[in-house]
């Protein structure tokens, strides 16, 4: 039995699975408010499951990249639940989440939303490994990119925005607003993820302004 955890994009999403069936998911479509509306999903799912947490053996949790504070939240969360019931917890990359969204053996080219100019994109296999660095680039890079993938899938919740900068390449085109977990939670039963430490996976530093100093 294991628990899924995602706050890192649009959304707070947690699910309870068995190695051979989804048992319970909660989503609420937020962008913001996590830290309030994590804990009352994950207990909600748990009743619904009529899973107690000792039956948890591990947990996956959305590592990012994505909202610096709601990713933190869910990271936060899903290492505190692992380390009062003592079972592991394994990170998956917001690049493998999207991934994991969309049918096909294709390469995928996902692109995710930073909320500034300039879009998280990485390269993906169709069993959704990496294929080179993740990056923080702007549009014009992207289509760079995409000329040397004519075939690939493009997917991910930033896709809209990028298509009203550049032309898409490609009629493989597959917007996501937020993870698709019943295809994670899939995913993870077949033991399709290369997982990672739960720990921010951050591509660029958080924006931080700092105070301004006053004059006497």
């Amino acid at each position: 039995m294991f628990l899924f955890i995602d706050t890192a994009v649009m959304g707070c999403n947690v699910a309870v699975a068995s190695d051979t069936e989804i048992l319970a998911i909660a989503q609420e479509p937020i962008e913001r408010g996590h830290a309030e509306a994590l804990i009352p999903l994950y207990e909600h799912v748990m009743q619904q499951a009529n899973v107690k947490p000792e039956a948890l053996t591990a947990i996956y949790t959305a590592a990012g990249p994505g909202s610096f504070t709601g990713l933190r939240v869910g990271l936060t969360v899903a290492r505190m639940i692992g380390y009062t019931l003592s079972i592991p917890v394994h990170g998956i990359t917001t690049f493998q989440g999207f991934s994991a969204g969309v049918e096909g053996q294709a390469t995928r080219f996902i692109v995710i939303e930073t909320k500034r100019s300039d879009y998280y994109v990485q390269l993906a296999d169709y069993g959704h490994n990496p294929i080179g660095e993740a990056q923080s680039i702007d549009a014009a890079a992207v289509a760079e990119i995409l000329i040397q993938y004519p075939d690939c899938i493009i997917t991910g919740d930033a896709v809209e925005r990028l298509s009203q900068e550049i032309k898409l390449p490609c009629d493989k085109v597959f917007p996501q607003t937020m993870l698709n977990v019943q295809n994670i939670i899939k995913t993870i039963q077949v033991g399709g993820f290369e997982t990672r430490e739960a720990e921010a996976f951050y591509i660029r530093d958080a924006d931080v302004s700092q105070p301004k100093i006053k004059s006497l």
